[in-house]
């Protein structure tokens, strides 16, 4: 078929390189492995000037991707060992996931612009964060009509579309490097606006009796987090401003795209977290429901509306969780037979 199939990576699923040549890894301890690469054996200090970015308020682009003098950082391979379902012939677009979203949606642009391919169109296929790239470029084209001329259709696998509590974690506990390493990656992870980014926008902080929190307490209220002291006022600012382009996830979805979004709902997911008397987040006392272990899927579906219900498909059964959900074959049959 004339149509071209590019693959979309989430979190963690795009390793990375520096640019004197060392090969970095990838810098997120998920639960398909541990740390990788160039970042085994470092210093607390390494690893905070090597992994850290650096923004400059009313510009989406980063002014560094490290901080280690002379140093940046672009993005390197799929990850394969998370993405081991994918046919090779599938393109792969590669972008550093820490970034603001809309600079990488704007990367994603003019990637399936610059290379459309001849006589067809993009088969998009996302997971996680990239289906959130995906929704911004969308946004990004001069109009609806101009991304039907590139995108044949749109497959989202676990994006989550009203955020995650996941997110929130990461910046709450730093953890995400491994307990031991968590001060450290919690001055790291509060440079990298994609995370704050993906924090719920539905209200997902709750008071010790269990009520939902005002709303100068929810996540995207920089308020919220006097307690701590590594979150950047200016990257909530961009939060509020990303979460409202991701309204509507579809809306310039138009025309003659075919738009599939795929949900688990099989293991328990968190999705409120509560706030202490000190102003501090108890990330371990928390609500959970049903959905993929970082997509929970009902309060999902609620909050982005009813009108993507039919465009839903819910795996119920044995299907992987969250981070190995291209690994699970039954997930990447049913894309297979999505693609046009």
């Amino acid at each position: 078929m004339p149509n071209s199939t590019a693959l979309v990576p989430g979190t963690g699923g795009i390793t990375f390189v520096g640019t004197d040549g060392e090969d970095i890894g990838y810098p997120v301890k998920m639960q398909i492995g541990a740390l990788s690469g160039g970042l085994l054996g470092k210093s607390a200090a390494e690893l905070i000037s090597l992994l850290s970015m650096e923004h400059r308020p009313g510009q989406i682009a980063p002014v560094k991707t490290s901080l280690s003098p002379g140093l940046s950082i672009r993005p390197g391979h799929t990850l394969k060992v998370a993405y081991n379902q994918v046919p090779d012939s599938w393109n792969q677009f590669h972008y550093d996931w820490r970034a603001d979203i809309r600079y990488s949606a704007g990367q994603l642009v003019d990637f399936i612009t610059e290379r459309k391919p001849t006589n067809g169109r993009w088969n998009l296929v996302a997971h996680s964060q990239g289906g959130l790239v995906i929704v911004a470029a969308s946004k990004m084209m001069s109009s609806p009509d101009e991304f039907e001329e590139y995108v044949a259709s749109v497959i989202l696998v676990g994006t989550p579309l009203a955020g995650t509590v996941n997110s929130a974690r990461a910046l709450i506990l730093g953890e995400q490097l491994g307990k031991a390493s968590a001060p450290e990656f919690q001055q790291i992870v509060g440079t990298w606006p994609s995370i704050y980014q993906m924090m719920p926008a539905w209200p997902a902080v709750i008071d010790a009796n269990g009520n939902i929190a005002s709303d100068d307490e929810q996540m995207t209220e920089f308020s919220a987090w006097n307690a701590y002291g590594h979150i950047d006022p200016d990257l909530i600012v961009r939060t509020k401003a990303v979460q409202k382009m991701l309204e509507d996830p579809i809306g310039w979805m138009m025309g003659d795209i075919e738009i599939s979004i795929l949900m688990a709902k099989n293991k328990y997911t968190r999705v409120r977290v509560q706030r202490e008397d000190d102003g501090t987040f108890e990330p371990d006392i928390l609500q959970k429901q049903m959905g993929d272990t970082l997509v929970p899927h009902d309060i999902t579906q609620r909050w982005v509306g009813p009108h993507i219900t039919p465009f839903v498909t819910t795996f119920t059964g044995q299907v992987n969780e969250h981070s190995r959900l291209f690994n699970d074959p039954g997930v990447v049959t049913q894309i297979k037979t999505l693609l046009r």
